[in-house]
């Protein structure tokens, strides 16, 4: 049986503590990764949905990295989103974060994210050497 690993990176271990969750989780070469929101280092999120997305898949690379893998290595997203019109600028992110390759890709409608001002959160599945 593969050995369950939590993925903390480096910065975000209040997190954890504070909420008890953790960003990722590897299990033999697959990663899941929590559902990521558009906050900086200094947990300040951005006013518009293209720059929480942004971020967001940054955060999910550092979670990524932690597990030795990297966003080429990214099989299936789910986002969330408080208004599905926004979509455009979303796509225009994916098509800079995936240029190579396309995960498979859920995109769902929500009345509320875990804070008020988030946007967009984003999880990810992940199978490192892919």
């Amino acid at each position: 049986m593969a050995e369950r690993r939590f993925l903390v990176p480096k910065g975000t271990e209040r997190m954890r503590e504070q909420f008890h969750f953790s960003q990722g989780v590897q299990v033999g070469p697959t990663i899941y990764v929590s559902g990521q929101g558009g906050w900086d280092a200094q947990f300040q999120l951005a006013d518009n949905v293209g720059a929480q997305a942004r971020q967001a898949f940054r955060n999910m690379e550092r979670v990524l990295q932690e597990g030795g893998a990297s966003l080429d290595d990214v099989v299936e997203i789910t986002s969330y989103h408080l208004d599905m019109e926004q979509m455009p600028a979303v796509v225009e992110v994916l098509r800079e974060v995936f240029p190579r390759h396309q995960p498979a890709w859920t995109a769902v409608g929500v009345t509320r994210l875990a804070s008020r001002r988030m946007l967009i959160e984003i999880k990810a599945t992940a199978v490192r050497g892919t």
